[in-house]
């Protein structure tokens, strides 16, 4: 822990003041964990490698042998273009592994390397300027696990993206983790147009079969999709960036027309946003026009703030500002019923599945009305799969074990966006890094994972974040929540036809 998070020089000191191991001892004694770096095209043989020494060595180390459900994540960060080379096969890494393919990465003599430079120079190959990376997280746990790291480039079609899908799925089968660690239940992903292509190929191709064990609880839910992909994978968008894209949509200049013909845009917001309490022209021009539009806390800010501008008591009004605020109140409604199960702390699991549903039927009544002037086609798929995906995810639970909690929060790739940030951390918050210090980096961060996961009195907690502030709503821990969220307490088909009805 002191090497990884504070490097050499710590270790260096607290060896020589309190004895602890040196480096060198630490490398002779200690089996640091060891990402398999794709080289080339992707191959089943290096995430069956990664799951055995990211996922299986640490929970067995750390004593977790209960089933859970998984969630697999994908996401891109920031890469440096450069080749790198990697001793233990002699060849090159750092190329985008859709086009490897097309040169060789062996250096076998002094010719082949200037072979593969000419063939970069020509455009045969691409450096990669993106790490991909797939991480499996479980339901009910901490822990983020990547099992993939790929160099990419912006290149990349829905047919790469499917490949991805069905190879990961496919050696997460076959490495019998289904059977250690717990089965899929979904895949997540921010809502590129690509992996969103490829994730409704994927996981809507074929409806729930009579005879799964959820069926009989999901049928009965009117209007409900029950198509699903293979073992019943559902497809996931993450609600953060649902959340971000609902705020770009209103501080456009189109914004959001509700049935009744009110554009509700920055001018319009601004004209009521400025009636509440806490706010000051200064910060509502901070609200509607930010530094950072994909910054979570501010946009979570915004649409707190709508609805409470909604929420307030106008008294008498004229008929033109009366048919503004039935908008606002209309539109604070939706926006309420999906931000509430992710930021309040003090739901129960039922509350939370009955406002996703509110949100749900809400959002289907204005799309059918407004169509995209209400929002675009993507954002509305976007969120209504994310609900989808968070009843199945419970009905599974439900199947699983009853007893256990099931929180809402844990689905989405907001894991994998974290395990970036330890990324960055670990580079002295230098997020320039090459594909080579990046598979270091995903070792070092497995490596610390796995020393809280042993020593979970070391982590610290974040139980007593401030609710009060958008700040905190970004860093929730399943010790936030104090509501009942016990899988068996939630009756799904009452919940849902509750807000149908």
């Amino acid at each position: 822990m002191a090497y990884v998070l504070g490097g050499r020089k710590l270790l260096y000191a607290l060896s020589h003041g309190y004895g602890l191991p040196s480096l060198r001892t630490l490398r002779r004694y200690t089996a640091f964990t060891r990402i398999m770096p794709t080289i080339g095209t992707i191959s089943i043989s290096d995430i069956l490698h990664n799951i055995e020494e990211v996922v299986f060595k640490p929970r067995t180390s750390a004593g977790k042998t209960k089933l859970r459900g998984v969630n697999l994540m994908i996401d891109e960060t920031a890469l440096e273009q450069r080749a790198v080379h990697f001793r233990h096969n002699n060849q090159v890494g750092g190329i985008c592994w859709r086009h490897a393919p097309a040169v060789n990465l062996l250096l076998n003599t002094y010719e082949s390397a200037l072979k593969l430079s000419d063939d970069i120079k020509k455009g045969t190959a691409h450096l990669a300027n993106e790490l991909t990376v797939v991480a499996a997280s479980c339901f009910g746990e901490g822990g983020t696990y990547p099992i993939l790291a790929l160099p990419s480039c912006k290149g990349l079609n829905a047919d790469d993206s499917q490949k991805i899908y069905e190879t990961v799925t496919e050696a997460w089968d076959k490495s019998g983790a289904a059977d250690k660690v717990g089965p899929i239940w979904s895949w997540s992903t921010d809502g590129a147009m690509p992996r969103r292509i490829a994730g409704y190929r994927c996981f809507l191709s074929q409806k729930l079969s009579p005879t799964s064990p959820i069926y009989a609880t999901l049928a009965s839910m009117a209007g409900l999709n029950l198509y699903t992909g293979c073992n019943q994978i559902t497809l996931d968008f993450d609600y953060k960036h649902i959340f971000k894209r609902i705020c770009t949509l209103l501080r456009s200049t189109q914004g959001i027309v509700l049935n009744n013909g009110r554009v509700i845009n920055p001018a319009m917001l601004a004209r009521y946003l400025i009636r509440l309490p806490q706010h000051s022209p200064e910060s509502v021009q901070k609200m509607l026009y930010p530094h950072d539009p994909q910054d979570v806390p501010r946009a979570i800010e915004l649409l707190e703030a709508v609805v409470a501008v909604g929420e307030l008591d106008y008294g008498n009004m004229d008929a033109n500002t009366c048919g503004d605020v039935d908008a606002l109140r209309l539109l604070g409604s939706v926006i309420k019923a999906i931000l509430e199960p992710f930021t309040n702390v003090h739901m129960s699991l039922t509350e939370q599945i009955t406002s996703l549903s509110t949100f749900a039927h809400l959002s289907f009544t204005l799309f059918r009305v407004s169509r995209t002037q209400y929002m675009s086609n993507q954002l509305y798929g976007d969120s209504q799969t994310m609900v989808k995906n968070a009843i199945f995810c419970l009905a599974k639970q439900q199947v699983l074990d009853p007893n256990e909690p099931f929180y809402i929060f844990q689905v989405g790739d907001d894991p994998l966006e974290r395990l970036f940030g330890k990324l960055r951390m670990l580079g002295g918050h230098n997020t320039a890094m090459s594909y080579a210090q990046a598979i270091d980096r995903l070792g070092d961060a497995s490596d610390l994972q796995g020393a809280f996961m042993r020593n979970p009195d070391l982590d610290q907690s974040e139980r007593r974040l401030n609710m009060s502030r958008s700040e905190g709503v970004d860093h929730l821990s399943m010790g936030s929540f104090t509501g009942n969220l016990i899988a068996g307490s939630c009756h799904l088909p009452e919940r849902m036809g509750r807000r149908s009805r």
